[in-house]
């Protein structure tokens, strides 16, 4: 058989496998999952060689952006469930652990043809970003130490019975580390495999049967290598949301009023995860998250006062003279931005997402003009309290 020339992008999809439930990625735009080993050259007294290399922990990467059109890519790296998704809304500390899954497709046939497995990631980081001209888009970084790269399918069974036997839908292929399954996720918790009667945390598997010890509350799901002949499935989300969400869709405030002439957002965040090591472990074993860091620009078409009134005294037509970011707005400033469904009325619209940081104080500011182009501001915020929090619809 010839060799394929390449690997086109409509021929490779990512999956996410996250605490509740797998999710094939939709409206991606990129995705890249990279492995770094930190290598250190050893050497000795009398020899002109290096006489080996000592390895540490792979640092394993993955980093995907998609259009953002809704709640589902979130609600599936928060554990939830996009249909009953919470009306309180989600925190992004919630952003969690999860497995990532590339598929690839023979370029001849309608089969998977190799597949790429990164074990327990963790969300590092994401970013928020919405520009006048340009679509929304949402990106996530994670983080994890395990990654594999696969001849056929990577399967992923989902049980919702409390067990403690399950039967898996395909034959597993064992791995070269002597385990049968890639992971396995109980109530959203990572199990240990055992040779023997598995206690709690753990898990067997013989033949096509997994035991585990622990009682299912929710869901567990097993995620293997398996020659399945399983038919490649096309990704086609209608469910997902419009294809995209350009800025004229896009409504932001500040407080309770609306910004006029604002031309782009970012919203950073970092969940400042630490790794947790332990001896005899050649993987990371977790992840601590500690308080995230969240931050961002706000660039605005310079008109009058107003917005700088508002963002430095909390109220707008207030003051003389401004400081960006000096001094303190007492309660902070509420923001929010509403993705809203471009397929849809005018009026009333309809708010597909939120996105709501309870406090933002400004931390700098740049005033840039070029010759035959307007003048713009960008101002530069830092949440107060951490707390931003994704809502289904308006809010």
């Amino acid at each position: 058989m010839a060799k394929r020339l390449a690997i086109p992008s409509k021929e490779l999809q990512l999956t996410i496998v996250g605490a509740r439930d797998s999710f094939k990625a939709s409206r991606v735009q990129r995705v890249s999952l990279t492995t770094d080993i930190p290598v250190e050259d050893k050497d000795e007294l009398g020899n002109p060689f290096h006489v080996g290399q000592s390895k540490d922990t792979p640092n394993i990467t993955l980093t995907f952006q998609a259009f953002d059109v809704g709640i589902k890519t979130f609600a599936a790296l928060t554990g939830k469930d996009p249909t009953a998704y919470p009306a309180s809304g989600v925190a992004v500390s919630l952003l969690g652990e999860m497995d990532a899954i590339l598929k690839i497709k023979d370029s001849d046939t309608a089969v998977y043809v190799k597949s790429a497995h990164a074990k327990r990631l963790q969300v590092r980081d994401f970013a928020f970003n919405y520009s006048v001209d340009g679509d929304a888009t949402e990106e996530y970084t994670a983080v994890g130490s395990e990654k594999r790269w696969l001849k056929y399918d990577v399967v992923v069974d989902k049980f919702v019975t409390a067990g403690p036997s399950f039967t898996l839908t395909k034959t597993p292929i064992q791995l070269k580390n002597g385990r049968n399954a890639l992971s396995v996720i109980l109530d959203g918790k990572y199990q240990n495999e055992v040779a023997t009667a598995p206690a709690t945390g753990e898990y067997r598997i013989v033949g096509t049967t997994v035991t585990v010890f622990d009682t299912v509350a929710s869901q567990i799901q097993v995620v293997y290598h398996s020659n399945s002949s399983a038919t490649w499935a096309d990704v086609s989300d209608t469910a997902a949301g419009p294809g995209a969400i350009k800025g004229k869709d896009v409504n932001l405030s500040i407080s309770a009023g609306e910004i006029a002439r604002v031309q782009s957002v970012t919203i950073n965040g970092n969940l400042n995860t630490q790794p947790v090591k332990e001896l005899g472990s050649r993987t990371v074993v977790g992840y601590q998250k500690q308080i995230p860091t969240i931050d961002g620009t706000i660039t605005v078409l310079d008109t009058d006062t107003d917005l700088i009134s508002l963002l430095t005294y909390g109220v707008v037509g207030s003051g003389l003279e401004w400081q960006p970011g000096e001094g303190c707005v007492a309660s902070g400033l509420p923001l929010r931005i509403k993705l809203v469904d471009p397929c849809g009325p005018e009026s009333p619209d309809t708010v597909l997402k939120t996105v709501y940081l309870s406090s933002i104080v400004i931390v700098g500011d740049a005033f840039t003009s070029n010759v035959n182009n307007n003048a713009t501001q960008t101002f530069n915020f830092r949440s107060s309290d951490a707390n931003v929090v994704i809502f289904s619809g308006s809010h």
